[in-house]
């Protein structure tokens, strides 16, 4: 991969993550709608599913170190972030209930939190007719989907024959209907990846090609929403709640996807000073915890209402002193990392038979 396209990748990622973080302080609780529509939430997720596919095809391509390896690598990268936000969840949203509990009635669902953290750290919060998460935490519902769509790319790549086929079938039965709505968009950045390493059309092509899709997804990011197909599906409602436009996600995310594809076939040279890149760089090795931190942490602020919520003067420090709490946590998480790996290596050697030389 170049250093542009890994630029952009990470560019997009940052922006995915941030525009999350700020439709999030667009609610009424924090912000009185301030920042970014409610709507675009769900579009940028689509963006993390496909950057998300081109990466891990990217990985495996380059870097394919056997199927033991892989799921110790997913499993570590997942868990490193995936059980401080459970743990910080519940300490944070356990002490907001104690101190204004009225501001929590209708953010908490009443009732097995307990099964609803294990759901979640389980990657099971999704599968069929379960939408559930951990106490206020609802960006955990994606972390449900893509865990499922590595398990399948797993499948994909190291099995064949009749043991593959069994394999993406018990996936299937597993996780059920709606998880499966939105592989295709996964799908298509491992597509973008694949096709992009000997493309069929010109850099010149690529080059228009970008610019077409980039115009393409901004007018479907911010004016699909006015448009008359808006409300064909109901987002968020049963039966497939986040899966319910999956008709727009699997357009969106494909358009994503070409764009990333053109992007890279364009071979595009950009003079990024050297501090810029860093910046991007950074901002980006800290998406994943920002995305499943900021909202425990947003609402116990929210419940101490000592701010102005219509005021940008206010609202604004708040959310860079969450972002910089999420930096020093992430660093933390980034750190337990290796710990994960060393005890998910240990745990699959013990489970793996040994050959009779002892191997």
């Amino acid at each position: 991969m170049n250093k542009s396209t890994s630029l952009y990748l990470d560019f997009l990622r940052a922006i995915a993550a941030f525009g999350v973080l700020l439709v999030h302080a667009n609610q009424p609780w924090f912000s009185n709608g301030l920042y970014a529509r409610p709507e675009l939430g769900h579009k940028l997720v689509m963006i993390f599913f496909v950057l998300s596919g081109y990466l891990i095809a990217f990985t495996v391509e380059k870097k394919n170190k056997g199927p033991k390896i892989y799921l110790v690598d997913r499993f570590s990268r997942l868990y490193s972030v995936v059980v401080p936000a459970l743990i910080l969840t519940f300490i944070v949203d356990s002490v907001g209930e104690k101190v204004n509990p009225v501001f929590y009635v209708d953010k908490i669902n009443a009732g097995n939190q307990w099964l609803r953290y294990l759901l979640n750290l389980t990657f099971l919060q999704q599968i069929w007719g379960l939408c559930t998460k951990p106490s206020t935490n609802t960006p955990f519902w994606s972390i449900g989907y893509e865990f499922w769509y590595y398990i399948f790319f797993w499948v994909l790549c190291y099995f064949k024959g009749a043991r593959r086929n069994l394999g993406l079938i018990l996936i299937c039965l597993i996780t059920g209907v709606k998880i499966i709505l939105l592989l295709p968009v996964w799908l298509f950045g491992v597509f973008a990846y694949k096709y992009s390493i000997q493309p069929a059309i010109s850099r010149k092509n690529g080059a228009v090609l970008f610019l077409v899709t980039a115009g393409i997804i901004f007018t479907l990011t911010y004016f699909w929403e006015f448009s008359v197909f808006a409300d064909r599906f109901v987002f968020g409602k049963p039966p497939l709640f986040f899966s319910s436009r999956f008709i727009f996600d699997w357009v969106y995310g494909l358009i994503v996807a070409v764009n990333i594809y053109s992007f890279n076939v364009a071979c595009f040279e950009f003079n990024v000073p050297t501090r810029i890149v860093r910046i991007i760089r950074y901002l980006s090795s800290i998406t994943f915890s920002l995305y499943l931190f900021h909202i425990p942490i947003l609402n116990f602020i929210s419940s101490l209402s000592f701010y102005d919520r219509n005021s940008y003067v206010h609202t604004v420090p708040i959310l860079i002193c969450i972002i910089l709490l999420v930096a020093a946590l992430a660093t933390i998480g980034e750190k337990q990392r290796n710990g994960y790996k060393v005890f998910l290596e240990k745990a699959m050697n013990s489970l793996t038979p040994k050959t009779p030389d002892g191997k």
